[in-house]
């Protein structure tokens, strides 16, 4: 997002928090161009380590600077520019079936939106691919933090540490474990979110022919229906059959 260099730089010297309320450092340089917009912003991690971001990796809500991950802010681009371009080429099969659009323009976008379809895909691929790998270490991470929860409540059972040391320790652990299960489900969200956005184009789209109507003149000479060929066949047959089925008048002369 974009902060202005006065609302932004009241967070100097402050720690800065993940979404899921972990700290993580604490803001410690701001560069703004000259419209006094923040673009960069430097943050002292506990461990003495210094990371420059991007200013659009940070969210105000609610009084409080949020930090969004990397992979948070494309996650969200990539959903985006994929469901566009699944929409996209979907209109145009439709325009093209519908005859709306010649084949050879139908063509041109056709392959172009495909490219980028492509490239998205395999981008979406490989942003998956590393998200399973983060749930995969929370997993383990969670694990870790069940088993010190556990550990600590035994402790606790058997006297070898007192009640006030075991609040302090549990809540810790308590509030970890919260944290990573919050994680881990927004991740493996995404993960799903991320997989169903997927296109299937048709074996084959062809231009929809619409039927001719022909056009019909009243008083244009068409034959009448009682004398329809229909009709006039069996008329001409009745008559065959009454000629050749009724009986020889002979008269006889003394």
């Amino acid at each position: 997002m974009s902060l202005e260099l006065n609302e932004f730089k009241k967070f100097l010297g402050k720690h800065v928090r993940d979404s899921y309320g972990r700290t993580l450092g604490r803001i410690v340089g701001l560069i703004a161009d000259v419209n006094q917009q923040v673009t960069d912003v430097e943050v002292e991690f506990g461990n003495g380590d210094f990371l420059r971001c991007p200013s659009k990796q940070f969210s105000l809500e609610s009084g409080t600077l949020v930090y969004l991950y990397p992979w948070e802010l494309e996650s969200l681009e990539i959903a985006k520019s994929l469901d566009l371009t699944i929409k996209r080429i979907q209109a145009l099969d439709e325009l093209f079936r519908m005859g709306e659009i010649p084949a050879e323009t139908y063509d041109e976008f056709k392959k172009t939106h495909e490219a980028s379809l492509k490239e998205l895909k395999d981008r979406r691929d490989n942003l998956v691919a590393r998200l399973k790998n983060r749930v995969d270490k929370l997993n383990g991470q969670i694990r870790e933090l069940q088993m010190f929860r556990t550990s600590l409540k035994m402790q606790k059972a058997t006297g070898e540490i007192n009640e006030d040391l075991f609040k302090d320790a549990i809540s810790i652990v308590e509030d970890g474990l919260t944290k990573s299960f919050n994680e881990k489900e927004q991740l493996e969200h995404t993960i799903v979110k991320l997989s169903k956005l997927d296109f299937k184009p048709p074996s084959a789209i062809k231009p929809e022919v619409k039927p001719v109507i022909p056009k019909i003149e009243i008083g244009g000479g068409l034959a009448p229906p009682s004398t329809s060929i229909g009709e006039s066949k069996t008329e001409d047959k009745s008559a065959k059959d009454k000629k050749e089925g009724s009986p020889i008048n002979v008269k006889v002369v003394e």
